[in-house]
């Protein structure tokens, strides 16, 4: 398997935890909203609905595929850059959450 050893870097886990996300927040779009532009005027239709950190919390999912796949194969140094990505997005939703999808109260 040596696949796997070229694949066990810290930093191939940081870019496939950043960028699967993206590519599943892309699909999102895709799927259900196609008839808007993307990105500017999807990203304004769920911060008007405040939707945005909803929808990138089930983006976020799809890092657990990444992770599990990381763990099947027992590259370590690869999963160590998922949990840094899950990082980054936890403090993105946090951020979106807080100060552009403030409650109605």
């Amino acid at each position: 398997m040596e696949w796997t050893k070229k694949l066990d870097s810290f930093w191939f886990g940081l870019l496939g935890g950043i960028l699967f996300p993206l590519i599943m927040f892309a699909g999102y779009w895709l799927f259900f909203h196609h008839q808007i532009d993307f990105p500017r005027r999807f990203v304004r239709y769920l911060m008007i609905g405040q939707l945005l950190s909803n929808v990138i919390k089930i983006c976020c999912l799809g890092n657990l595929a990444v992770f599990y796949f990381g763990l099947h194969y027992k590259i370590d140094r690869f999963n160590k850059g998922v949990v840094v990505s899950i990082v980054f997005y936890i403090l993105l939703i946090l951020y979106i959450s807080y100060y552009h999808e403030p409650e109605l109260g």
